[in-house]
């Protein structure tokens, strides 16, 4: 049984190949996808599961309908006589003449012995509801619109689904519709909505200046005049599309639809007019925020405090209250090494005393266990073993310049040196698959400083990386998501400051590397750093509250920014410059601050509900389309897309741009 088969879908498709080929020809290719494996589709396409093919979206002028089109590659015929190996035959086969089947006594070829053409699997556009995307970009999976079963699933070879759905939202084929539980999906518009948003995406100001020079003026207007009437009903928004940003820019009014329509003077024309409306709007942002409440630091927590929550028996009752203490004021320092475990995840804050001893013990036989293998690891093992020597390597190169302006660190032949070589070489044992990264000494430093442990540090450390481990995937999805989240929050915070980073090209937010990479290590001072640490591990008031630091570092920069007229490279290098100047109290009261008046929005949007941890707001409609989704199994987890493909380019060097000069540079 082959899963995921459905026995009872019918889909069309061409029966003869020189028609298929006819309507191949004539059609227009809108965006295609070569290296695509089908999965899943119905019971006649089995003989076509997991081959290779291409996906394409064809639109057909007779009938004007868009079509989803997987075509198999080329099939290998293997000759039928083969006996004790394959014969590939890349011949084209030719149907033998009346003649010839006399001459050889054999059958003339008939029409059911033909060996037949791949069939293409064809379906209009119109006929999904919706289009998934699962497995970080390589499983595209669409879904019937009628019950909301899988129509087909196809898997990209190379990791590019994302670009195939984006060049889809692109060409206002579908539209991003909400996001729940993590899961990304996305609508199939109508044809008239898929001409609206077409005709509104080509109304810009480089169309209008060519309509300007035109010399028929009557058809200019009249062009107007259609166009501007349906602006309205677009700025109503779509069915199922996703909340309105209350940072966006006010689109033009009927009243101005109107007025550029046929109420002209002579002296401006409607091109002029209407260029004119988009410069005001282009100077008067809307920013509907409620206003900003005040946010203040508090006391740290301290001993007599932290006992009046220790019970009986040693455990810590009411951890939300000490969280939250933490989070206002941070801790104390004597009791710094001691409330870390908790908040790293070392210690269960519900332990007994006694349960608290016995697993001290059993933590640290498992970290001498694991530090035993790399150290009684021979020259020959090593030799054999270029992941483990790699990363051996860096971590020697990086502790040497770790923090060595502290006294802690400080000075020639330093045992804390030697400390933080084993730490960091044993969490290579205990998670091989991330290994090291350079940035991990960064977050091991201050622990080892506070714990004064090798055992506890390690601990301690690894609670730190479990919070932040997807910074350094060697793909970089998790540093990705956090800019596009971070982008989110720049956009409907500051309006101001991102409509300017979108005109300097520098919304991808990559100038904030270092700040997400390390959790701000570099820009503080490292009294500083603890402070600002353990509050974000207590994950108050939600668990991308990490990100609030850096919208609340750009809240303060964004005059110098705006003013100085800086490009990408600028920003860059200023923000990078800022390192020792920021205040964390500051910062830290305006990123709360921001929180609480993002939070005070009423409907907010999923989007941004998902980014501060609040639960999702979902209509009837989209709660049913919910329901038929899990029924039939695709609770796979699904992500964002990122770029159009022809910025990726540019984006890649912004990247490597960022990295090479936040984090490689000066180390202190």
């Amino acid at each position: 049984m082959i899963s995921g088969v459905h026995d009872n879908q019918e889909l069309q498709h061409g029966t003869d190949e020189s028609q298929n080929a006819a309507e191949f020809i004539n059609g227009t290719i809108m965006c295609t996808h070569d290296g695509v494996l089908l999965r899943k589709a119905s019971v006649e396409h089995i003989t076509y599961l997991n081959t290779s093919g291409s996906l394409s979206i064809i639109g057909y002028d007779t009938p004007h309908r868009l079509f989803i089109e997987w075509r198999p590659n080329d099939n290998i015929l293997i000759a039928d006589d083969s006996q004790d190996w394959a014969v590939v035959d890349t011949i084209p086969r030719r149907s033998r003449t009346i003649s010839e089947c006399k001459a050889f006594n054999i059958k003339p070829t008939t029409e059911t012995t033909t060996v037949k053409s791949p069939r293409l699997i064809r379906n209009q556009l119109d006929e999904l509801g919706a289009i998934l995307v699962k497995h970080r970009g390589q499983v595209l999976c669409f879904i019937h619109k009628c019950d909301y079963s899988v129509h087909s699933e196809f898997f990209f070879q190379h990791g590019n689904a994302d670009q195939f759905v984006k060049s889809m939202c692109d060409l206002h084929i579908i539209e991003y519709s909400f996001t729940q539980d993590g899961c990304t999906e996305y609508i199939v518009l109508n044809m008239e909505t898929q001409k609206l948003k077409r005709t509104f995406a080509e109304l810009n100001i480089d169309d209008m200046k060519n309509m300007e020079s035109k010399k028929e003026k009557g058809w200019v207007k009249n062009t107007w005049s259609g166009l501007l009437v349906n602006l309205p009903d677009l700025a109503s928004g779509v069915k199922g599309s996703s909340p309105r940003n209350y940072s966006m820019r006010q689109q033009p009014t009927t009243r101005n639809a109107a007025k550029y329509s046929g109420s002209s003077s002579e002296d401006q024309s409607p091109v002029e007019a209407e260029l004119e409306n988009l410069k005001e709007v282009d100077e008067k942002i809307v920013n509907t925020l409620p206003e900003r409440p005040c946010a203040q630091r508090s006391k740290p927590l301290n001993e007599s405090q932290w006992l009046e929550f220790q019970s009986a028996d040693g455990g810590i009752r009411d951890t939300s209250r000490v969280k939250e203490i933490i989070f206002h004021g941070g801790i104390h320092y004597n009791l710094r090494a001691e409330v870390w475990k908790y908040l790293l995840n070392y210690y269960r804050w519900n332990d007994s005393e006694v349960e608290r001893i016995q697993h001290h013990k059993n933590k640290y036989k498992e970290y001498y266990k694991m530090k035993a293998q790399w150290l009684s690891m021979t020259t020959t093992q090593e030799e054999n073993f270029s992941g483990f020597r790699d990363r051996k390597c860096q971590i020697e190169k990086d502790v040497k310049r770790t923090d060595r302006s502290l006294q802690f660190f400080a000075g020639e032949d330093n045992p804390n040196l030697t400390v933080l070589h084993g730490i960091l070489m044993t969490y290579v044992m205990y998670n091989f698959d991330l290994g090291y990264v350079q940035g991990m000494s960064d977050l091991l430093a201050p622990i080892l400083s506070i714990q004064g442990n090798e055992v506890d540090a390690f601990w301690c450390f690894v609670g730190f990386m479990d919070m932040v481990f997807a910074n350094f995937d060697i793909d970089q999805a998790g540093m990705k998501t956090q800019f596009r989240q971070l982008r989110r929050l720049v956009e409907f915070s500051n309006p101001r400051l991102f409509n300017y980073l979108v005109a300097h090209d520098s919304d991808n937010m990559f100038f904030c590397f270092r700040w997400l990479l390390v959790w701000y290590k570099r820009e503080f001072s490292n009294e500083d750093v603890l402070k600002l640490w353990e509050c974000l591990w207590t994950r108050f008031p939600c668990p991308n509250f990490h990100l609030f630091i850096s919208v609340s570092i750009l809240d303060k920069e964004t005059d110098i920014i705006i003013e100085n007229k800086y490009e990408f490279t600028e920003i860059l290098k200023h923000i990078n410059e800022l390192s020792g100047r920021i205040d964390v109290k500051d910062t830290l009261e305006i990123a709360e601050a921001l929180y609480l008046q993002i939070k005070a929005v009423e409907d907010l949007p999923n989007d941004i509900r998902q980014i501060i941890g609040e639960p999702h707001l979902v209509s009837e409609q989209d709660k049913e389309f919910h329901e038929n989704i899990v029924e039939h199994d695709l609770s796979d987890e699904m992500y964002e897309l990122v770029h159009k493909p022809e910025e990726e380019r540019r984006h890649e060097e912004q990247f490597d741009e960022a990295c090479e000069r936040s984090m490689f540079l000066n180390y202190t």
